[in-house]
């Protein structure tokens, strides 16, 4: 009986388990909630980089750059929806070309609307960068709201304006002017 035991006892063992299992149980719904704001900012952050990439494009290039929503059905046409991703072209002489494509996974990804600035209920199609300012029509500004399942207290929103800069809003669940934010 003076031998040495080596491992772990069941006791041991079945506490340990057990507090582990506490512990996720209290972690798993705060990660979760982490995870849903870094879907909406990861697809607020790549909308506002694509389109300061149609921006830069139309100034150096002197050329028209449109920024609009993807197509599933012709991935260089503009679609209907925001939410299913977006296209940036530019419009040269010779034609169009597509610059990028940037679908979105459907069912995983949050839902984009848009408010024309100076409307109530007015959606933007589409935004076209000039090459000189103004660098996007005024009926293109407004704000940008991207939701989720959580709904509008949670959603995210910016606003494009005729500078064909993007103003991001401080908090979640308002517009930059601090007005409550709804779904589309």
């Amino acid at each position: 009986m003076g031998g040495k035991s080596r491992g772990f006892s069941l006791l041991e063992l079945m506490v340990t388990i057990a507090v582990l299992v506490i512990l996720l149980t209290v972690a798993m719904p705060a990660w979760q909630t982490f995870v849903q704001n870094q879907r909406l900012i990861t697809t607020r952050d790549n909308l506002i980089n694509a389109m300061s990439q149609a921006r830069a494009t139309a100034i150096n290039d002197d050329d028209v750059a449109t920024i609009c929503p993807y197509s599933a059905a012709s991935s260089s046409s503009c679609g209907s929806s925001w939410s299913a991703g977006w296209v940036i072209s530019e419009q040269l002489a010779s034609g169009t070309v597509l610059l990028k494509s940037q679908p979105l996974v459907s069912g995983s990804s949050p839902t984009i609307g848009t408010l024309a600035a100076g409307t109530s209920s007015g959606t933007i199609a589409s935004v076209s960068f000039n090459p000189r300012p103004p660098y996007v029509a005024v009926a293109q500004t407004g704000d940008f709201r991207i939701c989720d399942s959580r709904g509008a207290s949670f959603a995210l929103s910016f606003n494009l304006q005729s500078t064909g800069y993007v103003q991001s809003a401080a908090s979640a669940g308002a517009t930059l002017s601090g007005a409550a934010l709804s779904c589309p």
